[in-house]
């Protein structure tokens, strides 16, 4: 397994930023929306050559991928509409500040019941939920990313057919609820093998109440992929992995109303729109 060193960061936007030693800073996508992430090339400027570089005042990791120094960010789903700050700092003093601008996502809501094995759609079990939901979320706000990327080709999605029935970004309204749907869900039977969409460590693999059998892996580099409502667990925690190994079959566990495969991708600790990952290295 190859190890890329990390030490850059990124910027964001179009045109590409010039340096006054005739680097350059490449973004895709042109167009960047709520919820969704970036990957950034630096041309013509050494890894050794970079100091810093901040997202908003945050420290962002940049690592060889395909010999280039490359940075992924992700954008919340409820970052700020508008202009923000990118702010790239250089060895030898030369600093170059960018303002990026994040459009709108539309806003969508609909309706999603709770199924009669967590209570079924009452008032007390709508309590029930969200109070789990936010339990389990703090087990996984938890889960540790190494700062070097394990991986060094393209991800790949976890299914051998990837048909989307649910999309990451609208609200799901449970009883007076709204819960963001922070992932995708793809079309699997029952007994679908799931596999890994990159190089990885397995820093969680359990049964959740509400997320129901999960495993987590982090690619490093602040990339995380989260596969839920799996049926079977086929990796055990601390286990590497390699891109296409079977990590458990899908299923409808937890807080699903029907068999399907739900995949969140975090950077950074952000949950971005897993499709839009995925193109980023077609």
């Amino acid at each position: 397994m190859k190890t890329f060193f990390l030490s850059l960061f990124f910027v964001l936007s179009f045109p590409a930023l010039l340096f006054a030693h005739g680097g350059e800073l490449l973004v895709t996508p042109e167009t960047i929306l709520q919820g969704e992430p970036f990957l950034v090339v630096a041309k013509g400027i050494d890894i050794r050559e970079i100091k810093k570089l901040t997202w908003d005042g945050v420290s962002v990791p940049v690592f060889l991928y395909k010999g280039k120094p490359t940075t992924i960010v992700g954008v919340d789903l409820i970052a700020r509409v508008g202009a923000h700050t990118l702010k790239l700092s250089i060895t030898d003093g030369d600093e170059v500040k960018k303002a990026v601008e994040i459009q709108s996502r539309k806003k969508i809501t609909a309706p999603l019941g709770i199924p009669q094995k967590l209570g079924g759609n009452t008032k007390q079990s709508q309590q029930n939920l969200v109070s789990i939901l936010s339990k389990e979320n703090g087990v996984l706000a938890k889960v540790v990313s190494n700062k070097l990327p394990w991986w060094g080709e393209p991800f790949a999605f976890p299914l051998a057919e990837s048909v989307v029935t649910d999309e990451y970004g609208y609200s799901r309204a449970t009883g007076s609820y709204s819960i963001p749907h922070k992932g995708t869900d793809f079309r699997a039977d029952i007994g679908t093998p799931v596999r890994a969409i990159n190089a990885g460590v397995v820093r969680l693999a359990r049964d959740f109440t509400v997320y129901g059998k999960t495993v987590v892996i982090d690619h490093g580099g602040g990339v995380q992929s989260f596969s839920m409502h799996l049926s079977k667990l086929n990796v055990k925690e601390g286990q590497k992995v390699q891109q296409g190994d079977m990590l458990g079959l899908s299923g409808d566990s937890g807080y699903a109303l029907s068999p399907h495969l739900h995949l969140s991708i975090r950077i950074g600790g952000v949950s971005i729109d897993p499709v839009k990952f995925f193109a980023l290295f077609q």
